[in-house]
């Protein structure tokens, strides 16, 4: 299983909240991600697995691109 990139934003696909994250670091022994909520400013453990872009996970947020 390949891990996020550190630094990369997520954004939760669970419809009932809004809840953008980025990646901070890993924990190997543990699988573990530790992620930031942007709007929350709240450090948190997520499983490797959910960073797939399906139901229950997170879907990686496109970077915006400058529109000339």
């Amino acid at each position: 299983m390949e891990l996020p990139a550190i630094g990369s934003e997520w954004k939760d696909r669970d419809l009932r909240v809004k809840r953008t994250l980025r990646v901070v670091r890993y924990d190997p022994e543990k699988r573990r991600v530790r992620i930031h909520c942007i709007e929350t400013d709240i450090l948190t453990w997520a499983k490797p697995e959910r960073f797939n872009g399906k139901s229950g996970g997170y879907a990686r947020v496109e970077a915006k691109r400058d529109k000339r």
